[in-house]
Parts: structure tokens; C-alpha cells; sequence
């Protein structure tokens, strides 16, 4: 046979195999063999990160009939049984026994950008499923993320106010936000990341939310420092299935959702769409009014087993009432001690009443006034992002990945003379617009069935836009346009190497990334432009790796990892070029001032941890034990005090502003246990202790302490059936105190805040079953222990109430 006929079979040989189909299927029975029905069925591809099909068994039976050969991994899950995972081989046929108790075995795909079995995994990381949500009836991200150890949130004053997101006690831009495996994030904020939206963030059609906590820059970029948040979207598949909830309560709260979800074409189609509102009428005040309007959607279509495209959208509308930040403005000068540490003592209610009021205050032994409210200060927000994901097998060991995704973020802010404190004299208004395309293509190759290798480019541009305008009139009105764009390309690659019968786990990614920043527009009236003068620079270039190495050992099912790499996040166009009004205490009004250095440097960091999880009592208990020591290079800091940022030397004329600080460091560990002792019953307790501290006591003289970081916190939560149709779930999070930081006496202070103890508790019942529909009734208790307390300074929401009905079909 000569060489051209060798090459022509196997050319043909090839396309065959790409082309023909090796369905996966099998049954899913329970550990008397019996046949479970309705169990729901994902299908991943070796290395992918997205789904391939989703179905659900029929009478115990699944089929995927659209999938080629080769290998793939399978995870299965019925109400009831514990969540299985395992690998799958197209062409044959499989037989899935689920356990009735244990702990779920969850597919994660954020650790390596690919799909992998719990047990895979080599990094510190945390699933939430949709499950899980609905049973503590989160509606929010971040409460969504509050249990999970490591994992800091901050919210400042109940439903829709300002929150933040802070992983092993790192700064909130040091956290990546994705969706779908897709960068999030906000170009206009200050710190370019997903931080101005996280409070607008509300669940909408989310399958589950998976947490990596550990550098991930090399897998995703900017931000991703202390760890990456996925919220993977429900790719739908199966026959259609959905529900529609409606509830209300205290806050003046109320919140309508609908979802739907399923396949068609013998699920070459597949969907899912949700549709959300969320009014919060009074909020903790009475007058902090917050709504949420907002759609999520995914379709896929398999134009063949070896070809499809998916796209999604994520759209959310939103307007706040912010309140006032917390001063010592208005209080005694003997309240206030001379040390640099004070402790927080809040201003009596009706006296922040009286405060609000414009009256005379009692003050007592109040050290500060906690956040008023400001009746004529709001902000109305807009986001959406759609994506476009296409792959394609172009070998049985080779796939192509291509996306496109385009993030674009609008927040306007107007605040009035009303209220308390300083005020503007008239309604100002600022608008941040941003925009990121983002076009990355990887080619997937796995030669061997223990080694597998992904390479890829990004492209990335991203837009701000900024307009400022004080609306004063006559020749003190300012009005200012900047209008900044950047561009970056960077190349990675991920190597995944399972030696030993899958026990020795290795993976190694690096990525390099050049960015480009163009001349920006700038349009000033009434006020001098600094950056007139300004050439485009090239901001220094950022090189990322990581390393992880884990070993499972079955006999004793034990499982030892290893993690370490080096991380970045890119300053924003806002720390580069932003602008904005301050109250100037000299002339006592509100002034203009340019804040950006446009030669910033990447903020940097160095990390690594190691810890060990432990099955127990044939996986009815898991234990996890991690230890971490992040090490911050150089971050971004905003000098207010003109201590590093001096007008005489400032090419810039800047009194106060952004500069690249000195770094710090924080260690500490994690401690967790996850327990399925028998059917129906659900245990999980975490404990994080992190000791976090600066290089530099840039924003509190002789304190060095991270602040806003607590150093131990500890989470419980009890989910436990009651027979067929009543479930009760119980979540505990308390935390010790922290330091935050206020003006007082001529200097910045670290007030010493009291920890927090937030009791939440949940009832869902069954009121009525049939075949197709469903209908459930339940009732939260949020902080049922009627707690006072304060975040950073604002007043948390006590004890409140909400009720809820929904119906689900399938």
C-alpha cells in the first residue's frame, strides 16, 4: 500500500471517528438495584469547562445519543441520595448505584478551568448548589457565599447597599467574579473588578456556584488573588422543568422569580431562562429603598457530537438609596480618646434620629455616629453580559475552544442638599460607563489518557467612561468628560498530569500579558485638566504561574494537595485617570480633584497553601484542613494625607490620590467538616483564622493590621428532613472582632468593632404534590437572635421576617 493511500485511510479513519456517534448511556438505580426515576445527568467532556448535555433518567434509563467517542465524566444526582461522580466511556453502557447518605462527590470545574471529580481536585475549594440555595432561600451572591470558610462578607446596611467580597483577608478587587468561567467585572469602578455590582448580584437561574480560594491568576486573569467565584449558569437539558416563587416580608421586602429549563431535539437544544424583581420598599431605616429587576439566560444548540454553540445573557437593572457614612463629625471632642485604637460605640438610635433631624444631640459615651440617612442620594445601576462559546473536536483527542463575551456596567449617581453632614449646595451628578470585549481561543489536546495540555491567546479591550458635573451655577459649575480605553493580549497554557491510577494528581499553568493604553479624551469646563499634558504609556507587563500537586490515598481515603503560584490585578482606568469631588475642609465646600496615576504598576502577590481532606465512614464525613501564606508584593493604595502623593513633586498637581504601595502579608487556616451521618440529615461546620497585616500603616498611624478583617470567624448550618415533606435549615456565622477605620480628632482612628452573631433559620413544606406540579410554602427568620450590630459602621438589618410560595412542574 503506498504512502498516499496510508494517509487517505487515515484521514477517513478520522473523520469517522469524529463523526460517528458512541452514545454514552446506562441506569441509575438506588443500592437495592431499583430503577430511579427523574435523576438528573451531566455529561462532561475530559478537560472542558461547560457541560456537553445535561438529561434526566426516564424509568432509570439515560442515554446521551449525540456524544462521540472516548472518555468522560458523569455526575449524577436524585433527591434523596448522595451526589456520585465518574468517568464514562462513549460507546458503552453504565450501571450508577447512588448511595442514600454521604457526602456529595460534585463535579468542580474552577480549580483547573476543566472539569474534575471532588477527588481530583488539588486546591482548596467549595461548591454551592442550586439545591443548597433553596434550602437557606438565599437570593443574593453574597449571602449565597457567607458559609463558606475563608470567605468575608461585608454588607453596608441591609438589601441592595454597598457590599464587598474578601477571601483569606485580601482587599475585595483581590477576587475574580465569573460566569460561565468568564471574567466579570466592572471597567468604570475603581478597582476594575466585579466589587460596585456585587450588591445587585441576586440569584436568578444559577446551577450551582463554586469558590476556588488560592491564586488563579494564571487561569484567569486579573483579580483572581485570594480566589475566583464561578456562578455556572443551569444549562438546562431534560424535559422542561421550572418553578415560579413569590415572596414577602419585613424591610418591606418582596422578590417574584420565574425559571424555566429543558431540551428539545432529543436535547441538541437545550435552554434555561429565569426572570427576576426584587423590591426592598424600607430597609433598615425605613427610607433605604432598593429594587432589582433583572433575566438570565443560556441556550446551547449540538450542531453534531462533535460541534455546538451556547450563548448566554445576564442582565440585571438596579436602583439604591445609599445612606451616609459613618462619622465623628457632630460629637463631643472628650468622646473621643487620644489613642490610635478607640472602641465603637454607636450614638443611641433616637439620637441619630435627632442627628438626622438636624436637632441636638444627647451623645453620652458614643465614640461615633453610625450611617445616616441621606433622603436625596441614590444611585441607579445597569449591567449585562452575553457570551458566545463555540467548540469543536476536531480530533477524538483534540478540541478547539472558541468565546466571545462583552460586559458592559452604567452606574450614575446624584446626591442632593438634603440631609445631614456635609452636603453639596445643589444635586451633583457622576456617571461611570465601562465595556470589555473579551475574544479567547484554546486548543484542548489529550494525547494519553493521564496527560492533557491547553494553550490559548486572549484579547481583551476594555472602555471607561467618566462624567462629572457639580450642576452648581455661574463660575463655579464643573463639568468634566474623560473618556480612557486599554487593550491587553495574553497567551497561557494549563498541563494536567494524572499519574499512579488517577491517585497522583499534577498540574502545572503559567500566563503572560502585555497591556496597551491609548491616549485618553479629555473634556474639562471650569476646571484646570492635569492631565492635559499626559503621553500614552505602556503600563509594565504581568507573568503569572502556578503549581498543584495532590495524592489520594483509597485505603484510608485520605488526600493530600499542595498549591502555590504568583498573582496579579491590573490597576483600573479609574486609579489611573479618575476624577472626582471631595469635601474640602479648608474652604468648607465641595471641591474638584484629580485622583489617577496612569504609571501604575500591576498590583502583585505571591501565594501558597497546603492542607489534607479526610474520608470517613464510607464518605458519610468529610474533613478539610488547609493552611495559607499569601505574601502582597506591591497593591495600589489611595494616599490621602499627602504623605506619599505630594503636590510639589506630583507631575500631576495631585494633593492626594492613587501610587503603588508597599504590600503585606496574610497567613492563617481552614478548618472543615461536612457530615451525611444518615438520610435527611446535612451537617457543616468551618472555622478560618487569618492574620493579615500591611507593610505600610498608610491609612491608620502604628496600625498595621489589615482592617476589616476579623481574625477568626466560624460557620455552622444544619439542613435536616422531617419526613417526606418538611425540611428545616439552620445556619450560624460569628466572627470575632475587627478593626475599621474613622476620622476623629484630626487623625484617622482603627475603631474596634464587635464581632458578629447571625443566627438564620428556614422551613420549606411540602403543601401538595402530583405528577407534574409541586407546590412548597416556607418562611426565614433572618438574625432571629435580634442582633444589633454594626458592618464597618452601618446598622445591619435586625431581626425580619419573609414568607414565600412556589410552584414547580416538571
Amino acid at each position: 500500500m503506498s504512502h498516499k493511500s496510508i494517509l487517505t485511510f487515515a484521514v477517513f479513519l478520522n473523520a469517522a471517528l469524529l463523526h460517528a456517534q458512541f452514545p454514552v448511556r446506562g441506569t441509575v438505580q438506588d443500592p437495592q438495584g431499583k430503577m430511579i426515576d427523574g435523576a438528573k445527568l451531566v455529561l462532561y467532556s475530559q478537560g472542558a469547562s461547560t457541560p456537553l448535555a445535561r438529561t434526566r433518567s426516564q424509568n432509570g434509563e439515560f442515554v446521551f445519543p449525540d456524544s462521540g467517542p472516548g472518555e468522560y465524566l458523569l455526575e449524577v444526582s436524585a433527591a434523596g441520595f448522595q451526589r456520585a461522580s465518574l468517568p464514562v466511556n462513549g460507546g458503552k453502557s453504565t450501571t450508577v448505584r447512588l448511595k442514600v447518605a454521604g457526602v456529595d462527590q460534585h463535579v468542580v470545574v474552577t480549580a483547573e478551568g476543566a472539569a474534575q471529580t471532588i477527588d481530583q481536585v488539588s486546591k482548596a475549594a467549595s461548591v454551592i448548589d442550586a439545591a443548597e440555595i433553596a434550602q437557606r432561600n438565599e437570593y443574593s451572591l453574597s449571602e449565597v457565599l457567607r458559609d463558606t470558610p475563608g470567605v468575608l462578607i461585608r454588607n453596608l446596611g441591609g438589601p441592595g447597599q454597598a457590599t464587598s467580597v474578601r477571601i483569606r483577608g485580601l482587599r475585595a478587587d483581590a477576587t475574580a467574579v465569573l460566569i460561565d468561567g468568564l471574567r466579570f467585572r466592572d471597567a468604570a469602578s475603581i478597582s476594575a473588578s466585579a466589587e460596585a455590582y456585587l450588591s445587585t448580584f441576586n440569584v436568578i437561574a444559577f446551577d450551582r456556584v463554586e469558590v476556588l480560594r488560592g491564586s488563579g491568576s494564571s487561569l484567569y486573569g486579573t483579580n483572581a488573588v485570594g480566589g475566583a467565584i464561578n456562578v455556572v449558569t443551569d444549562a438546562g437539558g431534560g424535559s422542561a422543568h421550572g418553578g415560579l416563587q413569590m415572596e414577602g416580608g419585613t424591610l418591606g421586602l418582596m422578590r417574584g422569580r420565574a425559571t424555566i429549563a429543558g431540551g428539545i431535539m432529543d436535547n441538541k437544544l437545550t435552554y434555561s431562562a429565569g426572570l427576576l424583581h426584587l423590591n426592598v420598599m424600607s430597609g433598615v431605616d425605613g427610607d433605604d429603598r432598593a429594587r432589582s429587576s433583572g433575566f438570565q439566560t443560556f441556550t446551547r444548540y449540538a450542531f453534531k457530537p462533535t460541534a455546538s454553540l451556547a450563548g448566554r445573557v445576564f442582565f440585571s437593572d438596579d436602583f439604591v438609596q445609599p445612606n451616609l457614612s459613618p462619622t465623628t463629625s457632630g460629637l463631643p471632642a472628650a468622646n473621643i480618646p487620644s489613642s490610635t485604637i478607640i472602641p465603637a460605640i454607636a450614638l443611641a438610635p433616637d439620637q441619630v434620629l435627632r442627628s438626622t433631624l438636624g436637632l441636638p444631640i444627647t451623645a453620652g459615651n458614643a465614640t461615633f455616629i453610625p450611617g445616616r440617612n441621606d433622603p436625596d442620594n441614590r444611585r441607579s445601576s445597569r449591567f449585562w453580559t452575553g457570551a458566545l462559546i463555540y467548540r469543536q473536536a476536531i480530533h477524538p483527542m483534540a478540541e478547539w475552544v472558541t468565546s466571545y463575551q462583552r460586559v458592559h456596567t452604567n452606574r450614575i449617581g446624584m446626591n442632593g442638599p438634603a440631609g445631614p453632614g456635609f452636603q453639596p449646595l445643589v444635586s451633583n451628578h457622576s456617571q461611570f460607563v465601562g465595556d470589555i470585549d473579551t475574544v479567547d481561543s484554546k486548543l484542548l489536546w489529550r494525547p494519553r489518557q493521564w496527560f492533557a495540555l491547553t494553550g490559548g491567546y486572549e484579547f481583551e479591550r476594555e472602555g471607561y467612561l467618566n462624567l462629572d458635573d457639580n450642576r452648581v451655577s455661574g463660575p463655579s459649575r464643573v463639568r468634566t468628560r474623560t473618556l480612557a480605553e486599554q487593550r491587553s493580549n495574553a497567551v497561557y497554557f494549563a498541563n494536567q498530569i494524572t499519574l499512579a491510577q488517577q491517585r497522583l494528581q499534577i498540574s502545572f499553568s503559567g500566563r503572560a500579558q502585555r497591556f496597551t493604553l491609548d491616549k485618553p479624551f479629555f473634556d474639562y469646563s471650569g476646571v484646570v485638566n492635569n492631565y492635559a499634558r499626559v503621553q500614552a504609556v505602556t503600563p509594565p507587563r504581568a507573568m503569572t504561574g502556578d503549581v498543584a500537586v495532590s495524592y489520594f490515598l483509597p485505603r484510608s481515603g485520605t488526600k493530600l494537595r499542595v498549591h502555590g503560584g504568583n498573582s496579579y490585578r491590573a490597576p483600573g482606568l479609574y486609579e489611573r485617570y479618575g476624577t472626582g469631588f471631595f469635601y474640602n475642609s479648608v474652604s468648607n465646600a465641595i471641591a474638584f480633584s484629580p485622583y489617577g496615576d496612569p504609571r501604575l504598576s500591576p498590583d502583585r502577590y505571591n501565594s501558597v497553601d497546603g492542607g489534607v481532606d479526610q474520608y470517613l465512614f464510607q464518605d458519610r464525613v468529610r474533613l478539610s484542613g488547609t493552611w495559607f501564606y499569601t505574601r502582597t508584593v506591591q497593591v495600589t493604595q489611595f494616599d490621602s494625607s499627602a504623605n506619599s502623593v505630594r503636590p510639589g513633586q506630583d507631575p500631576y498637581g495631585r494633593s492626594f490620590g492613587y501610587y503603588n504601595g508597599a504590600g503585606g502579608s496574610a497567613r492563617g487556616g481552614e478548618l472543615t467538616a461536612e457530615m451525611r451521618p444518615v438520610r435527611g440529615t446535612l451537617f457543616r461546620a468551618s472555622y478560618a483564622y487569618v492574620n493579615a497585616d500591611t507593610s505600610q500603616d498608610s491609612t491608620v498611624r502604628g496600625v498595621w493590621s489589615a482592617l476589616g478583617v476579623p481574625a477568626h470567624s466560624f460557620m455552622a448550618m444544619v439542613n435536616q428532613q422531617l419526613g417526606r415533606k418538611t425540611e428545616v435549615t439552620v445556619d450560624l456565622y460569628r466572627s470575632s472582632n475587627y478593626y475599621g477605620p474613622l476620622f476623629a480628632g484630626s487623625r484617622t482612628r482603627a475603631y474596634e468593632f464587635a464581632g458578629v452573631t447571625k443566627i438564620d433559620a428556614v422551613l420549606n413544606r411540602v403543601l401538595w404534590s402530583g405528577d407534574k406540579y409541586t407546590l412548597k410554602g416556607y418562611a426565614k427568620v433572618d438574625n432571629m437572635l435580634h442582633q444589633r450590630y454594626f458592618e464597618n459602621g452601618f446598622l445591619a438589618p435586625r431581626a425580619s421576617f419573609l414568607t414565600g410560595l412556589q410552584v414547580l412542574f416538571k
